[in-house]
């Protein structure tokens, strides 16, 4: 009775419990609940989440002050320096530094800088359009909103005090003439290099942070040089932030075609990739997203062992990436996730930060703040390269040439240089387009003539094929006329060649990958306008999208048209009719350029088709000839026999 009663009164306590805490809720503290709503890997380097050592933000803390409690963020000291602001205008870029922290609060490119022969041009956000230009920021306003502020340039060292002064206090700003606490700084053409020095001390911790930007005329990196010295001695690890979410800011939805900033990188000498989605779900490993395994660091963090040959965040054609001075350790990925108001619409986001480590002693390195142009990419290569004496630098691996970029990429270059050099001529990339896809259907010619007789010798030898088949049913596999039948369907498929006939659709497939991924990569497509089209790298921006229906419909007309290996009408209607629509609705949202590529390629090979047709009158059109006709009675003859 006792234990019957003690039971009891547990359940009633327990439901007191829950029941007192439904009715009434605690309310929680403002700044405790701010602070929960922050991630803590980047808030706070010393929070309570645990961290492998290899991460700056998870080192001990041998500086920490006097009276802080051991895993507590320190509070900020009081500044002795006024705040100010710089505006650095270029006539490649505006750049904001805030010396509160010594970061950057806004990037915008203005222009893309011609190579060789080619003018520069203006460029714009795509939230913009002709009539409306908008500035294109490649930095998040998001990272503004997080308490504390996620900005580029910051300075993360392990240690927990040193951390907080340098983001929370003013630095002291020389190598510019200040005129109050918003100074605008031009630098016309001509100006050669402008170094700007940001400096903080702090006598109690004998800590000396010194940052500098160097910034050059006509290029779109810059060079930082960091110092961080305690006592006189640098410190062990500091990691430059790049981020959050480098790229046009504009972008109002993230697609296949249009990709999400992502974490770049390489790394021991290979390339990495790390999504926002990725690194926030703190999995790893598995495949096609099955079987994966936590990851050791948790969610929201992504550490990335190996030497470091540079790093960044970038989208689908902009990018910010840290090259250090010399190879260095420690590189880590952290995202936030948030919510985007997409046209009322409110879907999920990541904030992708990099924190890129650099040698503390102040020595130089560089940071590249603009296209990932392949061209452009591999210019500042070879310059940042010889800066820093190094022996091999490609930056043009932020460009994401796709799963099979062995193959797409030593397409995708020359097909670029060749739209490239007809729009110089042509004043028109959609023009240029138009003309490369005439020329390259033209030199297919050959093979897709070949592909035709093929295909129509395939539909000769089709009856006899269906006939085998069915008389291939129900046969056991000791049954000596099997064999008999295998042996002649097998000779008739080689007499067929049918597999001949597909060659021609893997090549030009080929590409039209490759095609797609120079349009996707090149930001000289970006926002260049044909006839109704304002940007051939992006789909039309009207509800009705025109080329891609064009396509489709073109499509079905050469579907039919076109010899196919089988001879049963209703099945090349099928295919006539549900291919058009199935790529109608994977191409709804491509590339403009690509289907003006794919629409001109179907005109083109429609008349191609029509050409072959009237011209194959050969035996490929005929019945079986004579010698034909003889040998497959004979087959059916001993097909017979072999049944009796």
């Amino acid at each position: 009775m006792d234990y019957k009663r003690f039971l009891i009164a547990i359940v009633a306590s327990v439901l007191i419990i829950f029941g007192w805490t439904y009715l009434f809720p605690t309310k929680p503290d403002p700044q405790i609940a701010n602070t929960a709503a922050t991630p803590t890997p980047a808030a706070s380097p010393a929070a309570a989440t645990p961290q492998p050592a290899s991460s700056p933000a998870a080192a001990a803390t041998p500086g920490a002050t006097p009276g802080t409690t051991p895993g507590a963020t320190p509070a900020a000291p009081s500044d002795a320096v006024a705040h100010q602001k710089l505006n650095i205008q270029t006539p490649l870029y505006n750049v904001k530094l805030d010396n509160h922290g010594a970061t950057a609060t806004s990037w915008i490119i203005n222009k893309l800088v011609g190579r060789k022969d080619e003018p520069e041009r203006p460029i714009y956000s795509v939230a913009g359009n002709k009539n409306n230009p908008v500035a294109l920021e490649l930095i998040s306003q998001e990272g503004l909103k997080l308490q504390p502020e996620r900005l580029p340039l910051g300075l993360l060292t392990g240690d927990a005090p040193t951390d907080v002064m340098a983001r929370d206090r003013n630095y002291a700003v020389s190598g510019v003439d200040l005129t109050g606490d918003d100074t605008t700084v031009n630098l016309a053409p001509g100006f050669g290099t402008k170094r700007v020095e940001f400096k903080l001390t702090d006598p109690a911790t004998q800590t000396e942070i010194i940052k500098a930007i160097t910034f050059k005329e006509g290029r779109y990196d810059v060079d930082i040089e960091v110092k961080v010295t305690r006592a006189g001695q640098p410190v062990p690890k500091v990691a430059l932030m790049i981020g959050p979410n480098i790229g046009d800011q504009g972008v109002k939805h993230y697609s296949f075609y249009s990709v999400a900033p992502e974490g770049i990188g390489v790394i021991d000498g290979g390339v990495h990739r790390y999504l926002g989605a990725a690194i926030n779900g703190g999995k790893e490993g598995g495949l096609l997203g099955f079987f994966q395994t936590a990851r050791a660091s948790g969610p929201d963090i992504q550490l990335v062992p190996g030497k470091v040959d540079w790093a960044g965040v970038g989208d689908t054609y902009f990018a910010m990436m840290a090259v250090p001075g010399q190879p260095t350790e420690g590189l880590e990925y952290r995202t936030f996730k948030y919510q985007h108001d997409a046209n009322g619409t409110k879907e999920d986001r990541f904030l992708v930060m990099a924190y890129v480590p650099v040698p503390a002693d102040g020595s130089k390195n560089v940071l590249y703040a603009g296209p990932k142009d392949h061209y452009r990419l591999n210019d500042a290569s070879a310059v940042i390269a010889a800066e820093l004496k190094r022996n091999k630098l490609d930056l043009e691996q932020a460009i994401d040439y796709g799963t099979f970029s062995t193959v797409s990429r030593p397409l995708a270059e020359p097909i670029l240089w060749c739209i490239k050099k007809l729009s110089h001529i042509t004043g028109s990339y959609g023009i240029a387009i138009i003309l490369f896809t005439i020329v390259i259907y033209s030199l297919f010619f050959p093979l897709k003539w070949r592909s035709s007789r093929t295909m129509k010798r395939a539909q000769k030898y089709q009856p006899r094929m269906k006939e085998i088949q069915e008389k291939m049913k129900g046969m056991k596999q000791d049954d000596p006329r099997l064999r008999e039948l295998q042996m002649e369907q097998f000779r008739l498929m080689k007499e067929s060649n049918m597999l001949g006939g597909c060659l021609p659709l893997l090549i030009q497939m080929l590409f039209l990958f490759a095609l797609y991924r120079a349009i996707t990569i090149s930001i000289d497509f970006r926002q260049a306008p044909f006839l109704w089209i304002p940007d051939l790298s992006a789909p039309e921006p009207y509800m009705i999208h025109i080329i891609p229906l064009l396509m489709a419909g073109s499509m079905v007309v050469l579907q039919l048209i076109t010899p196919q290996p089988s001879a049963d009408p209703v099945q090349r209607k099928m295919m006539a009719i549900g291919m058009p629509i199935f790529m109608l609705y994977v191409l709804w949202s491509a590339p403009s350029g690509l289907l003006l590529y794919w629409l001109v390629g179907n005109i083109v090979g429609f008349s191609q088709q029509m050409i072959i047709n009237r011209l194959i009158k050969s035996k490929d059109d005929e019945p079986p000839t004579e010698p034909d006709k003889a040998a497959i009675k004979a087959s059916k003859k001993k097909l017979k026999v072999s049944e009796a």
